[in-house]
């Protein structure tokens, strides 16, 4: 496969995961379709990186779409779990003494979307 084949698939995948990231808070059958794409995006990108240096240069516009659409889809996730943590603080309040932060720890401290001040 070519480098900007690679690179293109790489995109798509990123666009599908950011659609599939979107719709996992509605239905939970796409978090089974969210799983499927980030194997696919691990196995293209270990070809990817297999490449060198100079294959890929020639793409830059590529390589901004990729960063662009990594940064999109990351912040959409980090903000599903605040969401999922937010409403699970409102419906069991105190029996939830632990949530996850942005960057993946485990909290105690409760300011959730439903106690913030207007």
């Amino acid at each position: 496969m070519k480098t900007e084949e690679l690179l293109q698939e790489f995109i798509e995948l990123l666009e599908q995961e950011n659609r599939s990231l979107i719709e996992s808070i509605k239905e939970k059958e796409i978090s089974q379709q969210l799983l499927d794409i980030v194997e696919k995006k691990e196995k293209l990108l270990q070809k990817i990186l297999s490449l060198h240096k100079e294959d890929v240069e020639p793409f830059k516009d590529k390589l901004r779409q990729i960063d662009e659409w990594s940064e999109r889809n990351r912040s959409l996730a980090i903000n599903n779990i605040e969401f999922v943590n937010d409403i699970l603080d409102a419906i069991y309040s105190k029996d939830l003494p632990q949530k996850y932060t942005k960057e993946g720890k485990i909290s105690t401290t409760k300011e959730g979307f439903f106690r913030k001040k207007a």
